[in-house]
C-alpha cells in the first residue's frame, strides 16, 4: 500500500474526521475570543430586550416550516409521488438540532435515513433532494452577498456582475450534469457511484424554469427569515434599524463561514466571520460579539431542544406501540 492510500484510509477514519474538525473549529473559536472581552459580551447580551427577541422566534419557526416546506416539494418532484405533508416538519428539523448537537453533520445522515425508510422513497431521491437543497441555500445566500456587496461598495459593480455570471454558469453546469446522467445510474457496476449518479441525476428537476424560480424564492424568502434574528439580536442589545446593512452583512458572511469544517453548532466559525465583517464596518468589538453571540444562541437552541424532544417523543410513540 503506498503512502498516500494509508493518507486517504487514515482520513476517512471517523475519529480522525472528527478530531480534525475539532481541531479546526477550536482554533476558529481562539480566533475570536482573543478579539473580543467576553464577559462584557456576555453582560450585554444579558440586558437584551424581550420583544425582539421573541419576534425573531416567530420568524424563525416560520423560516423552518418553509425549509420543510422546499424539502417536500423537492421529494415530490424526484419521486414523482404525493407525499404526506405532515410527516415532514418533524424529523426535517430534528435533522438540523441533531447535526447541532453531534459532529460530521450526522442529521444528514439522519435524515436520508429516516424519509428513505419511513417514506420508503429510493435513498438517490432523498439524498439528490438534500444535494438541491443545498445547492439552492448556497445560490440564495450568494446572490444576497452580491446584492449586499452592491449596495455597500457601488463602485464595485463589475466584480458583482462577475460573481452573479460565475453563479449563473455553475447553476447551468449542474443542471446540464443532472440531465446528462440522469437514466445512467442503472448502468454503473459500484452500487455507491450508482446511486450518487442518480442522486446528481435530480438536478435535471431544474430544467423547469418556474419550478426553479418558484424554489429560488423560496430561499431567498429563508434566508431573509433568518438574517431577521441576527437583526432583532442588534436591535433588542440597542442597535439603529436604520444601520440595518451592518447585521445583514455580517449575517451572511458568518452564515458563510459555516461552510468550513468546526464544531458542532459551528460555535466559533459563525461568530469570527460574522464579528470580521462587523469590524471592517465599524462596530465594536464587544457589541458585535454580544449580537454574535445572541443571534446564534436563538438560532441553535430551538432546533437542538427540538431534536432531543422530538427523538424522545417518537421513540416513547414506538415503544406504546
Amino acid at each position: 500500500m503506498s503512502l498516500r492510500q494509508r493518507c486517504m484510509r487514515i482520513a476517512h477514519r471517523p475519529a480522525v474526521r472528527i478530531g480534525l474538525h475539532l481541531a479546526i473549529g477550536t482554533i476558529f473559536l481562539w480566533l475570536f475570543l482573543r478579539q473580543v472581552n467576553l464577559g462584557h459580551a456576555i453582560s450585554a447580551a444579558a440586558h437584551a430586550a424581550i420583544l425582539p427577541l421573541a419576534i425573531a422566534l416567530l420568524v424563525y419557526a416560520v423560516d423552518f416550516l418553509l425549509r420543510a416546506f422546499r424539502f417536500w416539494m423537492l421529494l415530490q418532484q424526484a419521486s414523482a409521488q404525493r407525499l404526506p405533508w405532515r410527516a415532514v416538519p418533524g424529523p426535517f428539523i430534528a435533522s438540523f438540532g441533531i447535526s447541532d448537537l453531534l459532529p460530521l453533520r450526522a442529521g444528514d445522515v439522519f435524515r436520508l435515513l429516516w424519509f428513505q425508510r419511513q417514506m420508503e422513497l429510493r435513498p438517490s431521491i432523498v439524498l439528490g433532494s438534500m444535494m438541491i437543497e443545498r445547492f439552492l441555500d448556497l445560490f440564495a445566500l450568494l446572490l444576497l452577498a452580491v446584492a449586499i456587496f452592491g449596495w455597500h461598495l457601488g463602485d464595485a459593480w463589475l466584480l458583482s456582475l462577475g460573481l452573479l455570471a460565475l453563479l449563473g454558469a455553475g447553476t447551468g453546469a449542474l443542471i446540464l450534469v443532472g440531465t446528462r446522467l440522469s437514466g445512467r445510474a442503472d448502468d454503473m457496476r459500484w452500487r455507491w457511484l450508482a446511486g450518487l449518479v442518480a442522486a446528481l441525476g435530480c438536478f435535471r428537476l431544474l430544467r423547469s424554469p418556474r419550478l426553479f424560480c418558484n424554489l429560488t424564492g423560496i430561499s431567498l424568502v429563508c434566508w431573509l427569515l433568518e438574517a431577521v434574528v441576527l437583526l432583532a439580536a442588534w436591535i433588542s442589545l440597542g442597535g439603529v434599524i436604520s444601520q440595518w446593512i451592518a447585521p445583514m452583512a455580517a449575517f451572511i458572511a458568518s452564515t458563510l463561514g459555516t461552510l468550513f469544517p468546526g464544531l458542532p453548532g459551528h460555535f466559533g466559525t459563525f461568530e469570527l466571520f460574522g464579528l470580521e465583517t462587523f469590524s471592517r464596518m465599524g462596530v465594536a468589538p464587544d457589541f458585535a460579539a454580544a449580537v454574535l453571540l445572541l443571534a446564534h444562541m436563538i438560532l441553535w437552541a430551538p432546533t437542538a431542544l427540538f431534536a432531543i424532544l422530538w427523538l424522545m417523543l417518537s421513540r416513547s410513540g414506538k415503544a406504546a406501540k
